[in-house]
């Protein structure tokens, strides 16, 4: 299973950047949407939400600051961004995160 990003446990403070793109590849324009980061493993649920902030809506990128508390445990999640805007609902392609101790 490839990892798409690693998160170091417990760190805290710094940003997650993503680009939305459609299914060509091209970036998607989130201007006026609200984007999600869910994060959560098949067999336990949920690990974490959090609201990203546009960067470049238009281009379609966007951050997510990781607070304390985050990501608490050690393991390989899946997640997804998603996009809501009035009467729409959007999720991206799933990605691979994982969370691994940082000493």
């Amino acid at each position: 299973m490839a990892i798409d990003m690693t998160i170091p446990k417990g760190d805290y403070g710094y940003y997650l950047n993503f680009t939305v793109t459609d299914s060509a590849g091209d970036a998607y324009n989130i201007t006026d949407y609200t984007v999600t980061l869910k994060v959560w493993h098949g067999t336990k649920g949920s690990l974490m939400t959090g609201t990203c902030a546009p960067v470049v809506a238009a281009s379609g990128t966007c951050r997510y600051l990781v607070v304390d508390g985050a990501f608490p445990t050690n393991g390989i999640y899946q997640a997804e961004l998603e996009l809501t805007a009035t009467g729409v609902v959007q999720s991206t392609e799933n990605f691979t995160l994982e969370v691994e101790q940082s000493y």
